[in-house]
């Protein structure tokens, strides 16, 4: 026991020595909170301050056209420019790729006799949508959707209109059928155990449990530094020559940074909670589960020590270690979710993200962050963590077996 409290306290010792190693795991997780939470929070606002502009030519003069361009505003996503109808269709064109506009938006003449059903509208079609190359098909689908329906409904009013006498004498108010279209769909979101919540998701509460997983396994740095230094300067055969065993010197180890991984959820919660707030953005929800938090964090932070343990016992130097931590630690990332939602990731690539640590680490804080979980609810991605941490232990342990000295 005297041996396990003096090899922390070298430990210890050693993290104050390369505070600049420790720092970056603050400093980086909690810049990239900030600067996520608040680039994407119009994203989950349901007040949407960004919109696409979109350049608009109406070639038709008629009432219709001008109702379905009024109708057109009020789509908060979208925000029509609307210039002269003289303008050739080539310069529609240039202009909208020169000013880095998403679309352009061609009303063609034959919009209100199209509208009114006349003959000299059916044969071509009254509305032109030029897209730029660089938006993606959804935000197309998007404005395309809203340009259809909005179309659609002014085509039933004019029909309506013209149906009026007969509908009055059917004993039926016209007025009715012309009605301003209500949403009819009620948005609810789930949420795991009894818990309830009327606001939707933020941004912060994506962003600080993604970051804060990304940044506890970055500890791979620090503990690289002093593992290999310690090694390389025979400290660690001194201290196998004072009987101090392997499992004495690993957990002399990990207790240390367990403890600075503990800081780190502390800290990236509270920047979360009090300084993401005080910036504009949202503020980050706990969940209602303490045990969870725990009981995932301490599973997040032993596979991620676990995992730079062995790298830094495999490892030859400290670059090599960092190295081939940083690398691995994006790779895992990426696939994992962290960089990119797994959702707008094709099939086979959700699929992979199943086999990233940090897609563990990710769901089981969201779980509690987002979806209000217990402790039964991150159980399967704790679990998974610990295997994982157990399996990289174990290799840890064989590999410095092999090594002399150690």
């Amino acid at each position: 026991m005297i041996k396990l409290l003096y090899t922390l306290k070298k430990e210890f010792l050693l993290m104050t020595r390369d505070v600049h190693a420790v720092a970056v795991l603050f400093v980086m997780p909690a810049v990239f909170i900030m600067i996520m939470s608040l680039a994407m929070r119009d994203l989950f606002e349901q007040h949407n301050t960004v919109h696409i502009d979109v350049l608009a030519v109406s070639r038709d003069g008629g009432k219709a056209a001008q109702a379905f361009l009024k109708a057109m505003e009020d789509l908060p996503a979208f925000k029509f420019h609307l210039i002269e109808k003289e303008v050739a269709t080539e310069q529609v064109q240039e202009q909208m790729l020169a000013l880095d506009y998403k679309f352009a938006l061609l009303i063609g003449e034959n919009f209100s006799a199209f509208v009114d059903d006349k003959e000299k509208g059916k044969h071509q079609k009254p509305l032109a949508l030029f897209v730029n190359p660089s938006v993606n098909r959804q935000t197309q689908m998007i404005l395309t959707s809203a340009l259809e329906g909005r179309l659609a409904k002014l085509r039933k009013d004019a029909l309506v209109d013209r149906l009026g006498q007969l509908l009055t004498a059917a004993g039926m108010d016209a007025k009715q059928f012309k009605a301003p279209e209500e949403d009819q769909v009620e948005v609810r979101y789930a949420y795991k155990g009894t818990a309830q919540a009327s606001a939707p998701p933020s941004a912060v509460q994506q962003s600080v449990p993604a970051w804060l997983v990304f940044s506890m396994f970055f500890i791979v740095i620090p503990i690289s530094n002093t593992f290999i230094s310690e090694r390389g300067q025979g400290t660690l055969m001194r201290l196998k020559s004072m009987n101090v065993s392997r499992f004495s010197l690993i957990l002399g180890k990990m207790i240390p940074y367990l403890f600075v991984n503990a800081l780190q959820v502390l800290l990236m919660i509270a920047i979360g909670v009090y300084a993401v707030p005080h910036l504009g953005g949202t503020s980050l929800t706990v969940g209602d589960s303490l045990g969870g938090l725990i009981l995932i964090a301490g599973s997040v932070s032993f596979s991620a020590i676990s995992v730079a343990l062995l790298i830094a016992s495999l490892a030859r130097t400290t670059e090599q270690a960092t190295t081939i931590g940083g690398v691995l630690n994006i790779i895992f990332a990426a696939l994992g979710g962290i960089m990119v939602p797994k959702f707008v990731m094709p099939g086979f690539m959700q699929e992979i993200a199943r086999l990233s640590p940090l897609s563990w680490g990710l769901e089981g804080f969201l779980d509690i962050f987002l979806r209000h979980g217990t402790v039964s609810d991150v159980l399967p991605e704790s679990l998974s963590l610990l295997l994982f941490g157990a399996v990289m232990l174990t290799w840890t342990i064989i590999a410095l077996k092999k090594q002399r000295g150690v």
